[in-house]
């Protein structure tokens, strides 16, 4: 297996669409710094690897995308690895029951995903805090404004990365089929 096989491309074409998503997200971090709040949309990457992927592309893509959220944040090396992939196992063993194609459920499980996520880092940093309890409206309003930014990007997200794999040849239709 090289790198040019149509496995890896799809991971690394979803790898790199997150990576452009955390872009985005930092970006928007930044003008929302003004009013002390911050974006988490990391749930996006996790739903489309788990409803649209190909479970080990999708963990390869994860793995990837876990370690580039890594690098910027406060957190021990591998929490984001691990909540993505963990995220990813529980959207996978599931999603045959699901109409994975329509847009609303993309949407829901994006913002379920997000919000569940939001809440297990919020929890891993929660012990640095000196007075945690004062945090709470913080982390209201940052889960808020998180929950609406995935529900109007996420659309967007999922085509988007869905043509970049078309432009790349590679099938989705395909993939859906297969179980690994």
């Amino acid at each position: 297996m090289t790198l040019h096989s149509p496995m890896f491309r799809t991971s690394l074409i979803a790898f790199a669409a997150n990576a452009l998503l955390w872009t985005l997200q930092s970006q928007l971090n930044h003008y929302v710094s003004l009013w002390q709040m911050s974006v988490f949309v990391g749930g996006l990457a996790v739903a489309f690897a788990g409803l649209r992927l190909g479970y080990r592309d999708g963990a390869r893509a994860l793995i990837l995308t876990g370690l580039w959220f890594d690098a910027a944040a406060p957190v021990p090396l591998g929490t984001h690895v691990f909540l993505f992939l963990l995220a990813q196992t529980v959207i996978f063993s599931f999603r045959d029951r699901l109409a994975r194609e329509e847009p609303l459920v993309g949407i829901t499980i994006a913002a379920v995903a997000n919000l569940l996520l939001f809440v297990a880092l919020s929890a891993t940093l929660l012990h640095r805090n000196p007075a945690p309890m004062q945090l709470a409206g913080r982390l209201i309003a940052d889960s808020l404004i998180s929950f609406c930014t995935v529900v109007v990007v996420a659309g967007w997200y999922f085509g988007f990365v869905e043509q970049l794999l078309e432009i790349a040849g590679v099938s989705l239709r395909r993939d859906q089929r297969s179980i690994v």
